[in-house]
């Protein structure tokens, strides 16, 4: 019996930690900063002290680790040349260094879970992945039906939701907008959990599975209403048809001729296409097919102008110092000072400028790839790239349909795709499923020639 419970609990806590990746607005209990909220941080160091057990058969990815030890490097260097400047920059009630060492905190659990996740893909634990995704999608979807029926208040249900959502959105849970969020503090975010959990729960998906996590994630993101979702996840879904059909080009062609011939139909139907066209633009310029949700707010979309505006000020930040940026972890605190008074209509800007006002946190980058560049200059802004990139178009190369391996490699392409388009509007290292995917794509071996190796066959086979 303990011989059993030793096998079966290294098992269980893999998809113990795929799962906790959808949970990150629970309510802080340590003082970990961003990831306070998050259920992956509390869960993950039981998983590492456990991994640990087993120091005789870890290993580490040789360029992998090369290459991201140049990147902390880096980082470290970009504090070193800013130091005067970091070690007395305070604002909002942060000052440079603690920024320093909660971003820090963020990479250097993100290099483990690498480190982690690269040694359970050779110790034969992918399977143990893609059950945890598929457990994690369905959670996020039974939390999705409950958040419908709490929009029309439906008995019971509703208050059963409103009790779950103290949980699940600790901190968010007062009010939200009618946009979908399930498991996730806010609707962009589902998005994110999205484009990792389900590329990985549909690697063991066989024939109905398959539509149905398919048909999930679908209705999940049009009720999100969310820009970054429908580019993502609508990206993934082409990548994955390509991936499905790369022997069948036949059946690939008649998939590109039904879908010429629908936006046809669409486009010569006077009613249809200006109803498409209507709620296209009002979802790329206000993020809600409605359109304008305030009609008394004006024209513009102030959200669009905060964007702007922060992406603009990390640009003139590299700019300033394209090598080794501003030092890392520094951009909120140099915020003010690359603001333009032209961007100071919008209030979301104006409350970020101001130290006293601290109701909507720290100033945002929205992009990922404009922080690295401000922050780390173009040297860090590479050696991130060259983490990533690589194993990306290893797997992308590698990716396939029919077999459960190349269906691995393909859910890794996917995901950290995912990750590159998510970092043009989300500034955190916090993705999980990106750190998790890089790792197994780094322990991903090359398939077999023969296509029928490990053939995704029935739920009953190889794929259970």
């Amino acid at each position: 019996m303990t011989q059993t419970a030793g096998r079966m609990l290294p098992r269980l806590m893999v998809i113990l930690l795929i799962v906790s990746t959808v949970f990150n607005d629970l309510r802080p209990l340590l003082p970990l900063g961003e990831l306070a909220k998050d259920g992956f941080s509390y869960l993950f160091p039981v998983a590492f002290l456990l991994f640990l057990r087993r120091p005789g058969q870890i290993a580490l990815p040789t360029g992998f680790t090369i290459i991201f030890l140049a990147f902390i490097a880096t980082i470290v260097i970009s504090v070193a040349i800013n130091y005067g400047e970091v070690s007395t920059a305070h604002f909002k009630g942060r000052s440079g260094m603690s920024r320093v060492i909660t971003q820090g905190m963020s990479v250097a659990l993100g290099a483990m879970v690498v480190m982690v996740f690269y040694n359970l893909s050779r110790y034969d634990q992918l399977r143990d992945i893609s059950r945890g995704a598929e457990i994690a999608l369905l959670t996020m979807a039974a939390v999705g039906v409950l958040e419908v029926t709490s929009w029309y208040g439906i008995p019971g249900l509703s208050q059963f939701y409103g009790g779950l959502s103290l949980l699940v959105h600790a901190e968010v849970n007062d009010f939200y907008p009618i946009r979908m969020r399930m498991t996730a503090f806010e609707a962009s975010w589902a998005a994110v959990m999205m484009s990792f959990i389900f590329p990985f729960a549909m690697t063991r998906a066989t024939g109905k599975k398959l539509f149905i996590y398919a048909g999930i994630v679908v209705v999940s993101m049009f009720l999100a209403q969310s820009r970054t979702a429908m580019l993502v996840i609508g990206l993934q879904f082409m990548i994955l048809m390509l991936a499905f059909m790369r022997r069948r080009k036949d059946l690939l062609l008649h998939c590109v001729t039904a879908c010429f011939v629908l936006a046809l139909a669409v486009f010569a139907t006077p009613g249809v296409r200006e109803n498409v066209v209507l709620k296209v633009s009002n979802m790329i310029e206000y993020g809600s097919s409605e359109g304008l949700i305030d009609p008394s707010g004006g024209d513009e979309n102030m959200s669009n102008v905060t964007r702007l505006a922060a992406v603009r000020a990390g640009m003139a930040m590299f700019h300033d110092r394209p090598v080794f940026g501003i030092g890392f972890g520094q951009y909120g605190f140099n915020y003010p000072n690359y603001i333009k008074m032209d961007d100071m209509r919008s209030w979301e800007v104006r409350s970020y400028v101001t130290e006293a006002d601290i109701e909507l946190g720290w100033p945002p980058v929205y992009s990922l790839h404009v922080r690295l560049l401000a922050e780390v200059g173009l040297l860090g802004y590479l050696f991130w790239m060259l983490a990533i990139v690589p194993t990306l178009l290893r797997s992308l190369f590698m990716a396939d349909g029919a077999t459960y391996l190349g269906r691995m490699h393909l859910a890794v392409a996917m995901t950290l795709i995912g990750w590159m388009l998510l970092g043009v509007s989300i500034d955190s290292f916090r993705f999980f499923g990106g750190w998790i995917a890089l790792g197994v794509g780094l322990a991903l071996p090359r398939p077999p020639r023969s296509s029928g190796h490990h053939r995704i066959t029935s739920p009953s086979g190889e794929a259970s």
